[in-house]
């Protein structure tokens, strides 16, 4: 039962009541195969060790083992790079990075790759910070957050790509440079640090919405609503003829984020020094949840990752989530039929736009990214990183994990898994080309813990939209302030 809250009660305490709440959840991403399979917090997608379809960052300490031989069994010929990533050795993720080292060393002789897991994608920038701190070595190549490299390269620790890209025996050609998809090349371009290009694209997701094809037909919709007016008409019309309600929902910042970017907004300003989601962009993408779950029609369900099993049961019309949660539907829906639930078309569709002419999601996730050290290191760490981003190795991975790859070239590769999953084809050609980064500044943990609380304020019916995000911008504008 929802809490009855005395009028006295200010915005800014029920948004601090609600931070103490959320501490550990908003500092958890998604993680997934665009990459990663986003079974985390508001990630797939992102983070390995935890588990929910919407997509939020979370910030895991535990330092887990590493895949390393001993030194003193190296030839002094060996050229050794340390590689750290987020995911447990005896994940399907982890597994599959150790062997594709592995795969690496055997094609490059003279080079040694010791694979470190840390736990999680904040987990290797926390090791990193901690490591830097206590004097010891950093690694060579690493995975984080576009705001976590952000920071690092602040502090002078991240090589540029750019001079490895244009090199001619090391870099890229035009024709690989046009194979990866713009959206996560340019995701690696800071334009707060120069525009330099600090971050490769790994594991990215964007958000996407799921639509129940038969539903819409009964309704007399033979598409996807591609404006947000269609989509409540949309609602209102399957409910009518199917009594089935339109959206289950969880609070999450990367679909916020992306309904700010599908009406021609965006969380923070161009420079990064200003809270620009109380714009009108996000006082009517919040206004149209609340009315929806004013009207019966949106809800949150209260077991847990009840939106994407709501939807595998054909309980509801859409659902907001991200790309990295492709097996998470997949396995849900394929339950539903055996318990009952009638069979029924369905795929990921762009989200609903402002402009469909001018459609835009978000994109989030994590990046390699190489550490200054020696020149013959680096030089290693860009062949690596090359090397796992390549048409076969992005295959391989989407391949193994159902996930989205960087690389358009790889969808030629994926038959078997595009005869499982045929709407990653949808994904990587109808939704990720439109995708924009989130930003990348330093306080983006904190302003997305601030935006979470505002987001719940006005879902559990606390206050309206406008002044929920407005309170919030201002929080958010004095922590930006304060940014070096």
């Amino acid at each position: 039962m929802k809490p009855i809250l005395s009028k006295a009660v200010s915005v800014s305490a029920i948004f601090m009541r609600f931070r103490s709440q959320i501490g550990l959840l908003t500092c958890c991403i998604l993680l997934a195969a665009g990459g990663l399979l986003l079974t985390a917090c508001d990630l797939s997608s992102i983070l390995p060790q935890s588990r929910s379809p919407t997509g939020e960052p979370e910030a895991l300490t535990a330092e887990l083992p590493s895949a390393e031989t001993p030194t003193a069994t190296v030839p002094s010929t060996m050229t050794t790079i340390v590689f750290w990533e987020p995911y447990p050795l005896d994940r399907p993720e982890g597994q599959l990075l150790l062997e594709m080292a592995r795969d690496f060393e055997a094609a490059t002789p003279g080079v040694r790759v010791e694979v470190a897991a840390k736990s999680g994608v904040l987990g290797v920038y926390e090791a990193i910070l901690l490591q830097r701190q206590e004097g010891g070595d950093l690694p060579d190549l690493a995975v984080a957050f576009p705001s976590s490299i952000a920071e690092l390269a602040e502090q002078g620790l991240v090589v540029p790509l750019d001079l490895f890209i244009n090199d001619p025996e090391l870099g890229l050609s035009d024709a690989d440079l046009a194979d990866i998809y713009s959206s996560t090349l340019e995701a690696g371009r800071f334009p707060l640090l120069g525009g330099q290009l600090l971050a490769f694209p790994f594991a990215h997701n964007v958000i996407g919405m799921w639509v129940n094809d038969s539903l819409l037909a009964q309704a007399g919709w033979q598409q996807p609503p591609v404006t947000w007016t269609e989509f409540e008409q949309a609602c209102y019309d399957v409910w009518a003829q199917t009594a089935v309600r339109c959206l289950p929902f969880v609070e999450s910042v990367s679909v916020f984020d992306a309904w700010l970017y599908s009406r021609g907004g965006q969380q923070l300003s161009d420079d990064g020094t200003r809270a620009t989601f109380n714009s009108p962009a996000g006082t009517d993408s919040l206004t149209l949840l609340r009315q929806l779950i004013d009207s019966g029609l949106a809800w949150r369900p209260e077991e847990e990752y009840g939106d994407y099993l709501a939807f595998a049961h054909g309980q509801a019309t859409f659902a907001f989530s991200s790309t990295g949660n492709n097996r998470l539907y997949t396995e849900a829906y394929s339950q539903a039929l055996q318990s009952g639930t009638a069979a029924f078309d369905w795929h990921q569709a762009m989200i609903p736009q402002a402009d469909p002419s001018h459609p835009s999601t978000v994109l989030y996730g994590p990046s390699f990214f190489i550490l200054g050290s020696y020149p013959e290191r680096e030089q290693t760490a860009w062949r690596l990183l090359r090397w796992l981003t390549s048409t076969v190795q992005m295959a391989r991975w989407a391949d193994r994990l159902a996930a989205m790859p960087a690389r358009a070239s790889a969808l030629a590769v994926m038959t078997d898994t595009l005869a499982v999953y045929p709407f990653i084809r949808q994904q990587a050609e109808a939704i990720l080309p439109y995708a924009r980064p989130e930003p990348a500044v330093t306080a983006e943990f904190q302003v997305r813990d601030i935006l979470y609380a505002a987001i719940i304020s006005v879902t559990q019916g606390y206050t309206n939209p406008q002044a929920a995000l407005d309170v919030a911008a201002l929080e958010v504008n004095a922590i930006l302030a304060e940014q070096p």
